[in-house]
């Protein structure tokens, strides 16, 4: 597909991009706490203290509840940045997430002091707290014309949700919990489903090993599936790359019994330590979906690999250059650089630009089947309309320099195809979203040949 060709194709709007009804089917649960939601939730349960001084304003201090001394957060407070200030309802203006630039041990942090299972007590403690939750994302979802979402959520939050309840009647609890709000997210137009998702290494404080630990992740899905079908649909395990603790050969056993429960097994791979780690995992594990991915770019074989296995890659640029965006590249005579296996000789670096994130050659010159999703949408990330925007050359915030040739609306509708055909649930909500977006394209006259014969084209 050549640049002239590309030039063809139909801008996109950000009308255009607005009105189009949207798949997001990467997003951790916790990922969707707003700093303004960790602050709501502070306050509620007693982390942060408001009070009001003398002359009228509002000034906030670590309330009486305190971490687990295995938090990596001394104080919950500690979780923003300093220097904002409280207006005079008390809401505090300017308030941000304290993530360095290039720190996934920051994010990683964060998310585990903001959901709170792995260390409890944390932000979420009550099914309460998960309603609060819960409605803020569903406002999201009809803001960004959400069509279909899925959630990534540990199980094991159901013992801090329902405490004094035996482990099995806790779980049930969610399960059923979970399947209302289904009920609710689809009363608006929204088809919401969850995945179990787990951290994989070390740092999720289990003595149990990660071979135990998938295996037992399987038999929740199981027992998911018998009380609530269609409401956790699938697998899904997450964590630093670098821990040999949670390499793919500790996730095959309980990946093989999710396969064989007929659910769908996603992992992350491709996002840290080069493409022979996801190599591993897309060799190792019956996936048919792979976050991240972009440092399959370092080498053609398993890119040719990928495509025979017909694995989606789900790529979220905006994440990917806030934590620390790298690969492994060679230098030629004329100092220019070409993405390099590290095992062929491949040194490490960081990249600066949100647009030179392989996305765009993976999609245009590969023809790699991707999708976008927004993965943690308000820790660390954006949301998924915000993603495109900036694909599509629209953003304040991450401009295209002119020899980038922005998304075109056409690719667009490749991208939001792949992404619903990839979904770990039924067909007639397949057929649904295939509908809707078929009109998003008839209203504006887009190139449909293009569109429905994409990975025929040389």
């Amino acid at each position: 597909m050549t640049k002239n060709f590309l030039q063809d194709l139909t801008l996109l709007t950000k009308n255009m991009i607005d009105e189009l009804p949207i798949c997001d089917i990467h997003v951790h649960l916790p990922g969707v706490i707003s700093p303004q939601i960790a602050w709501d939730l502070g306050v509620r349960n007693n982390f942060i203290s408001v009070e009001k001084e003398e002359n009228g304003k509002y000034i906030y201090s670590s309330g009486p509840q305190s971490l687990s001394i295995l938090d990596p957060h001394e104080h919950y407070i500690d979780i923003f940045k300093g220097g904002f200030l409280l207006d005079e309802n008390a809401k505090p203006q300017n308030l941000e997430y304290n993530i360095d630039v290039d720190s996934f041990k920051d994010f990683d942090r964060i998310m585990a002091t903001t959901q709170g299972h792995r260390h409890p007590p944390g932000g979420i403690q009550t099914k309460n707290d998960m309603m609060f939750l819960l409605d803020r994302y569903l406002e999201d979802c009809i803001r960004q014309k959400i069509f279909y979402t899925e959630l990534q959520q540990n199980i094991k939050i159901a013992y801090l949700l329902f405490p004094d309840e035996e482990a099995k009647n806790a779980r049930k609890k969610l399960y059923l919990l979970f399947k209302d709000v289904i009920e609710k997210f689809k009363q608006k137009g929204i088809h919401l489903r969850f995945l179990h998702c787990f951290n994989k290494t070390k740092a999720a404080g289990d003595e149990k090993t990660t071979h135990e630990r998938t295996l037992e992740a399987a038999g929740w899905l199981e027992e998911a599936k018998k009380i609530t079908p269609n409401v956790f649909v699938g697998i899904e395990s997450a964590g630093h790359e670098k821990d040999e603790s949670g390499w793919p050969v500790h996730l095959k056993a309980g990946y093989e019994k999710v396969q064989g429960l007929g659910l769908g097994c996603e992992a992350h791979g491709g996002e840290g330590i080069g493409v022979e780690h996801m190599f591993d995992v897309a060799k190792s594990l019956p996936i048919t979906r792979l976050a991240h991915g972009f440092q399959v770019i370092e080498d053609i074989e398993v890119i040719e690999f990928i495509k025979q296995k017909a694995i989606t890659l789900i790529m979220m640029p905006i994440i990917n250059l806030n934590l620390g965006l790298c690969l492994h590249v060679k230098q030629d005579s004329d100092n220019k650089y070409t993405p390099c296996a590290k095992t062929k000789g491949g040194k490490k670096i960081h990249i600066r630009n949100f647009w030179e994130h392989p996305f765009f050659e993976l999609f245009r010159k590969h023809k790699m089947k991707i999708t976008l999703s927004s993965d943690n949408p308000n820790i660390g990330g954006v949301p998924i309309k915000d993603t495109i925007l900036a694909l599509a050359g629209l953003s304040n915030k991450y401009e295209l320099p002119k020899k980038v040739e922005p998304l075109k609306a056409e690719e667009l509708a490749i991208l939001c195809k792949n992404g619903i055909e990839a979904i770990f649930s039924t067909d007639d909500i397949k057929q649904d979203y295939r509908n809707l977006l078929n009109t998003w394209i008839e209203k504006h006259n887009l190139d449909q040949e293009f569109i429905n014969n994409y990975y025929g084209q040389n």
